[in-house]
C-alpha cells in the first residue's frame, strides 16, 4: 500500500511539471536554463507573441529579422486585443491588399497592418525593403513606442529613444548604454516584448 502511494504521488508531480517542462524542452534546446530572460521567454512564448525555428530550437542569439519583428507587433495586438484594448484603426488582415502582388513575402501581411494601423511608415514601398534585414534596437524602440501612442499612453514630444529608456522597455547593455544601432538578438526581443505587454495591457 505504501508504495502505491509513492507511485501515485510521483505520478501526480508529474502530471503538474510536464506540461511546463514540455514547453521549456520545445523552445530552450539552445537556450541555457538558468539565463536571465528565461521568464521574459516563456511568458512571450506562452502567449504565442514568439515562436521557435522549425527544428525546436530558439537560438537566443541569432539576430532579429525584419519581418519577424513584424510579426511579433501583429501577435503583440492579438495579445492586447485579448485582454481588452483595442487598436485604433484595426482592421482584419485579410482587408489589407496593397502589397501582395507585388511583393510575395510571409512578413507581408504583417507590415500591412503595422501600416493600416498607423504604427509604421509606408515607406520605402514593400517592393524595395529588404524584409530579411537584421533589426536595430532603434526599430524596436519605434514601433513600441508607436503602440503605446496608439493606446494613448505616452506623449508626442519626446523620441522613442528617450521613451523606450524612460518607460524601462529597452536592455542596458553591460557597458551601462542601450546601443539602438546596434543589432537586436532574439533573447533581448522577447525580454522588450514582456517588458512591452506589461506596460500596456499586464494580466490581471
Amino acid at each position: 500500500m505504501h508504495k502505491f502511494a509513492v507511485i501515485a504521488a510521483l505520478a501526480v508531480l508529474i502530471a503538474i511539471a510536464a506540461p511546463g517542462a514540455w514547453a521549456q524542452d520545445y523552445i530552450t534546446q539552445t537556450v541555457p536554463p538558468l539565463a536571465p530572460y528565461m521568464q521574459d521567454l516563456e511568458e512571450v512564448y506562452g502567449l504565442g507573441i514568439i515562436e521557435g525555428y522549425r527544428d525546436d530550437t530558439f537560438r537566443p542569439d541569432a539576430i532579429v529579422e525584419r519581418a519577424e519583428l513584424w510579426v511579433a507587433f501583429n501577435r503583440l495586438a492579438d495579445v492586447c486585443r485579448a485582454r481588452g484594448l483595442e487598436l485604433p484603426n484595426d482592421y482584419e488582415p485579410w482587408e489589407a491588399t496593397y502589397g501582395r502582388g507585388f511583393r510575395d513575402h510571409w512578413g507581408m501581411e504583417a507590415w500591412e497592418r503595422l501600416t493600416k494601423t498607423y504604427l509604421a511608415d509606408d515607406r520605402p514601398l514593400p517592393i524595395m525593403m529588404n524584409f530579411d534585414a537584421p533589426v536595430k534596437r532603434i526599430e524596436f524602440a519605434e514601433l513600441g513606442v508607436a503602440v503605446m501612442r496608439s493606446y494613448g499612453m505616452l506623449p508626442y514630444d519626446m523620441t522613442p529613444a528617450e521613451l523606450a529608456i524612460g518607460q524601462d522597455i529597452m536592455v542596458r547593455q553591460p557597458d551601462g548604454y542601450f546601443h539602438f544601432q546596434g543589432e537586436m538578438p532574439r533573447w533581448e526581443l522577447a525580454v522588450c516584448l514582456s517588458r512591452l505587454l506589461e506596460q500596456i495591457a499586464p494580466f490581471e
